[in-house]
């Protein structure tokens, strides 16, 4: 009997480092001539920005050619944004001027709202994405709804103080006959390699360059000194026949240590590993009553006036009185107030992205609902889909859906017909075999599948538009499994979803075992491997697993994540273009000296204000400047402008994407959820 193994892998984002030989740069005030009009053109400022849509204002001068007087306006704009993570930063397509205003402009400066929409087409079409997002942050604009029905019930927690590997099982183990073999069956929900001869009742655990074995498979678990002959022929005859991703890149995987661990934890239900190098500990956080545990990867720490301990795992924070547990669920807003004193250059100052109300946690709130945006060319994007046996489906409980349960797609059925999504594109079809097409409009019904089903992630993959030629679609990291929850983004849904077992093991994503973290360097979620015996099964493990966070880049290293993480990138030749952007235009440029100088504001009032120094002036055209206190918006507007130059700029002299902060996640369209189910192996 052939068996597939389709691994439920829960893949975040991570760290989205783009190198730039030189990076660029796009600079504010830019001015364009234009139909008998000079144009100078100021930042941007966000009013809302959902899915693919942003809506803003700008302050904007004009001035008639042969005419000495200045006009002074608001414009207020609405655009289809794209946006290049790699190189963050944002185009502005189908810029439409929803409203132009030159208040007190006098006739013989001429039509100037008519100028504006005249030399639109020439106006900037890139803005900084970091500008945009301290816009977004500072001015609290308000992101897209957080999610609803996620759990965070603590997880088995292992603790260990020696070298340990954490083996997941999707819930009671499912033995199959190896084809060719009388007495080995092997474990086939899970991940690992896990053998069982039946003829002398034994485990046996692939390591790579050794086996591990029990007599049970909660242990313990030893190195198998002698083990039998016939155990490596009937792994490279089970290697040999996984069904490969086309994206293989296990050659890049890293080899496993030849030592064997100390200790080998199994477990059947959801669990994670916090692995100390030796006894733990402590170091004091200065001006706090809290000391970190600084021989673990893992964010532990201990409360000194109440001895309490506290870790972090995906984002979520559990409490104890003891390491051995129990462990129980806290919210960051109940942690003791000293969690949000940590100094910037404390180790442990990235913790506070997952403490409520902190400015990291609300940027990383916002940069949550920032979408990686793609073209699909319709002619191009293919989808097949193969069940094991006839499609077989399920209710999505508290809607009229269902989804397919045998099959490594994801396949809904919905509105009378079928839809799948697979590497961030939509597709549909009339019957649940296909043949499949790029949708170009989802039902809406799709966007209430509740966290409760294991096809929630698949609610942030968007269609934003379409021509005959292409489709528009974009997702937002919570297809990657990044969701926002208690104010705070978090990892996974914190569900447990039981796999299909049939001929094949379909599994479904998983919330725990991988040690997911908030990385300080670069942003995003980075992953600590919890066990080297993750790293050789299978080609998607071996892409994504072994390319993880590292201080010390070789060179290409973050070339070739950039390349591998994003879900677009799976896709072949010019099926999906996904725009390296570059700050230019057709007809703007960088203000002159004069102008960029300059520092204007288009008020929520419709009134323009100037900062010079510390002075702020009214610009109405009447010819003179008034003093004045500017609204409290418009000093919130001056202090992101400065803050995203600040972002800007700092990305402009690494070459690196930094993220928005450097201390919260950038999620930057990286490899996720789209893959999960059809990206692993099959074994006979």
């Amino acid at each position: 009997m052939k068996l597939r193994i389709a691994l439920p892998i829960a893949l975040a984002a991570v760290p989205f480092l783009a190198a730039q030989t030189t990076p660029p740069r796009e600079t504010w005030p830019m001015e364009l001539d234009d139909h008998g009009f000079h144009l100078v053109i100021y930042q941007p400022q966000v009013d809302s920005w959902k899915q693919s849509r942003l809506e803003g204002r700008a302050a904007v001068t004009a001035t008639k050619t042969g005419s000495p007087q200045e006009a002074f306006g608001i414009v207020t704009l609405s655009a289809r944004t794209d946006v290049d993570k790699e190189t963050r930063l944002v185009a502005l397509e189908d810029i439409k001027v929803t409203s132009a205003s030159f208040p007190g402009a006098k006739p013989e400066q001429g039509d100037l709202e008519k100028a504006v929409r005249d030399s639109l087409p020439n106006w900037p079409k890139t803005v900084a994405l970091d500008r945009l997002l301290a816009d977004l942050s500072i001015n609290g604009a308000s992101p897209e709804g957080a999610s609803t029905g996620l759990k965070n019930d603590p997880p088995k927690i292992f603790v260990s103080q020696v070298p340990s590997v954490l083996i997941l099982i999707d819930g009671e183990p499912v033995l199959k006959p190896v084809e060719g073999s009388t007495k080995y069956t092997h474990v086939i929900n899970t991940p690992a390699l896990m053998l069982y001869d039946t003829s002398a009742s034994r485990y046996y655990l692939d390591g790579g360059t050794l086996w591990m074995t029990s007599a049970n498979l909660t242990g313990p678990w030893t190195q198998a000194v002698n083990p039998p002959a016939d155990l490596n022929p009937l792994k490279t005859q089970i290697l040999a026949d996984e069904e490969k991703d086309p994206h293989d890149h296990s050659k890049d995987a890293t080899p496993p240590p030849s030592a064997a661990p100390a200790a080998v934890y199994v477990s059947t239900t959801p669990a994670e590993l916090v692995q100390i190098t030796g006894k733990p500990q402590y170091t004091p956080i200065p001006k706090t009553e809290l000391a970190y545990v600084p021989n673990t990867s893992s964010d532990l720490f201990r409360d000194v006036k109440t001895q309490d301990y506290y870790v972090l795992l995906t984002g979520r924070w559990y409490q104890s009185k003891a390491l051995e547990g129990p462990w129980a669920a806290v919210s960051g807003s109940k942690l003791p107030k000293d969690f949000a004193k940590i100094p910037p250059e404390n180790p442990k100052y990235s913790v506070l992205v997952s403490i409520p109300g902190t400015e990291q946690a609300k940027e990383a709130v916002i940069a949550n609902q920032i979408p990686q945006t793609a073209t699909v060319k319709r002619s191009q994007a293919k989808l097949t889909v193969t069940y094991d046996g006839a499609p077989q489906f399920r209710p999505i409980e508290g809607t009229s859906m269902e989804y397919a349960i045998n099959t490594s797609s994801e396949v809904i059925h919905a509105a009378g017909r079928y839809y799948a999504v697979h590497n961030g594109i939509w597709f549909v079809a009339d019957v649940p075999t296909g043949p499949w097409a790029v949708a170009e409009d989802i039902p809406p019904e799709i966007y209430s599948i509740p966290p409760s089903n294991p096809l929630y992630h698949d609610r942030y993959v968007y269609v934003y538009g379409s021509t005959p030629d292409d489709v528009y679609v974009g997702f937002t990291p919570g297809y990657l499994g990044a969701y926002v929850w208690d104010d705070t983004v978090v990892f996974g849904t914190g569900w447990w979803y039981p796999g299909w077992i049939g001929g094949y093991w379909y599994g479904w994503p998983w919330t725990w075992g991988f040690g997911f973290q908030f990385g300080y360097f670069g942003g995003g979620w980075i992953w600590r491997p919890n066990g080297f015996w993750w790293y050789h099964n299978g080609p998607f493990m071996g892409r994504v697993y072994t390319e993880h966070w590292n201080p010390h880049w070789a060179p290409g290293d973050r070339e070739k994540i950039s390349n591998n993480v994003n879900v677009y990138n799976r896709w072949g030749g010019n099926t999906v273009t996904a725009r390296t952007l570059r700050p230019a235009a057709v007809g703007a440029r960088p203000a002159s000296s004069a102008a960029a100088s300059r520092d204007m504001y288009a008020g929520k009032d419709g009134k323009v204000y100037e900062r010079q120094g510390n002075t702020w002036t009214q610009r109405d055209n009447s010819g003179t400047a008034k003093k004045v206190q500017p609204p409290p918006e418009v000093r919130q507007q001056q202090q992101s402008r400065s803050f995203g130059e600040s972002r800007t700029s700092e990305f402009g002299r690494s070459g690196i994407s930094q993220g928005f902060p450097r201390s919260m996640p950038s999620f930057g369209g990286g490899g996720g959820f789209g893959g999960i189910r059809g990206g692993g192996g099959g074994r006979r």
